[in-house]
């Protein structure tokens, strides 16, 4: 199993968010360490990246994970049912039109079940993200880039602390994008040091 990691340039992060772009969401605090992870095109190798950051969460053991996605009013039955089978600790928040599920997941059984809705509402540019070991996750009504201009919109927010970690699914799954200020992110080697057993990490040029 190949991923393909990539670190970005801070000047990704926007003071003003917009809509369809990098990181459509506030971000309060500076992120050290912005990687995108994804996978290899150039090896005939699949990743299933659910099963990969499933393994990797476990294996890193920052638990609790704190989860937040988007969802529709039609899965809102199917997710209660699910959760609460699980024992997963959740709340469900609706911003104007949007609604959201947080969870706090356990361990990796917890997480497998959150991280197949994480990975499916994030393909469909909803947003989806979780935080390592503290809740990172609030609203607000913010200032955001549309195609009709700024406009001041309801928003989920991440506020950065010290040796916090988040990642985000971006835009239609293509990759997942980690902002950390914790030194285990620091660096290439550091990163794919605590990936699980027969995953290795590839540069992105």
């Amino acid at each position: 199993m190949y991923v393909e990691i990539g670190f970005l340039r801070k000047s990704y992060i926007s003071e003003i968010p917009a809509d369809g772009d990098f990181f459509p969401f506030g971000i309060d605090g500076e992120g050290s360490y912005i990687i995108e992870y994804y996978e290899s095109q150039e090896l005939d190798q699949e990743l299933d990246i659910e099963v990969f950051f499933n393994n990797w969460m476990a294996q890193l053991n920052k638990f609790p994970i704190y989860t937040i996605f988007s969802y529709g009013k039609v899965d809102e039955e199917e997710i209660d049912h699910t959760f609460s089978s699980a024992n997963i600790e959740y709340a469900k928040l609706k911003m104007k039109k949007e609604r959201f599920i947080k969870s706090k997941v356990q361990d990796k059984k917890q997480f497998e079940i959150v991280m197949s809705y994480l990975y499916r509402q994030g393909s469909i540019n909803d947003f989806a993200g979780w935080s390592l070991s503290e809740d990172l996750f609030s609203f607000d009504k913010r200032d955001m880039k549309t195609l009709f201009g700024r406009r001041k919109v309801h928003m989920p927010v991440v506020t950065l602390q010290k040796d916090s970690t988040m990642f985000w699914i971006c835009h239609d799954g293509s990759s997942v994008i980690s902002i950390s200020n914790d030194n285990l992110f620091s660096t290439f080697d550091s990163i794919i040091s605590s990936f699980p057993t027969g995953v290795k990490g590839i540069k992105s040029e």
